[in-house]
């Protein structure tokens, strides 16, 4: 580090430590009632944070403070409401509308620009809850696209927008019934072997690296072999 002035600089674990406290309590509260982000990702880990709630760790904390920065995004955009409250099914919902549709703000550290399918899983859970077949999508990406042998075209784009529509909102409505169900089922057994979880889903497997419920979960499959 050149500097024209000499700094002295030492850990401070103190801050860390009173930061952390915050954002768990802000963050890491339970929520008994069946919300659309329990249902969007893995059924298992829902279950596991319903029945035995362990503290964030820091990468979920981080990533739970960007997306609170995402209502800034929205404060740029006129006809934006954020965090509007739906009730459907014994399932709650809390999104962001602009122009009275729901919309998803994501953002991710991927060099690739597929759209990954919990991302449309979860906008089309609240157009189906908000009874209307369009929705937009606005994706975040930390760094630029990177070319790859598969293709080479590279991009310095860093935010996509795409609108999102479904001919079939029943059809939406039957998949989050039945994973709604799934859940229930778990949480009134006390029994997250009765949910899925998603170790063999190729699309969603990354989930297990960093789970908090690696070790339960491990065991709990073990037991069943």
């Amino acid at each position: 580090m050149r500097l024209p002035f000499d700094p002295q600089i030492t850990p401070d674990p103190d801050t860390k430590s009173r930061l952390l406290a915050n954002l768990n309590e802000q963050f890491s509260k339970p929520r008994p009632e069946i919300h659309v982000t329990d249902l969007v990702y893995c059924l298992r880990q829902s279950v596991y944070r319903k029945l035995t709630p362990k503290p964030n760790g820091e990468r979920e904390l981080s990533f739970f403070s960007v997306g609170r920065g995402h209502h800034g995004i929205l404060q740029g955009l006129h006809g934006s409401e954020s965090e509007v409250e739906r009730e459907w099914q014994s399932i709650r919902a809390h999104f962001d509308l602009l122009d009275r549709v729901p919309i998803e703000i994501k953002t991710t550290r991927s060099f690739r620009r597929d759209l990954k399918a919990h991302w449309i899983r979860q906008l089309a859970y609240y157009l189906a809850i908000e009874n209307t077949p369009s929705g937009k999508l606005i994706v975040l990406y930390l760094f630029p696209r990177r070319g790859t042998k598969d293709n080479r075209s590279t991009s310095p784009d860093l935010i996509e927008t795409y609108e999102v529509t479904f001919r079939d909102l029943h059809e939406i409505r039957q998949d989050l019934l039945k994973r709604r169900d799934l859940l229930q089922n778990a949480l009134n057994a006390r029994n997250p072997a009765l949910a899925p979880a998603v170790r063999g889903d190729p699309d969603n497997s990354w989930l297990c690296r960093n789970c908090q419920f690696r070790y339960e979960c491990d065991t709990l499959e073990a037991a069943t072999q």
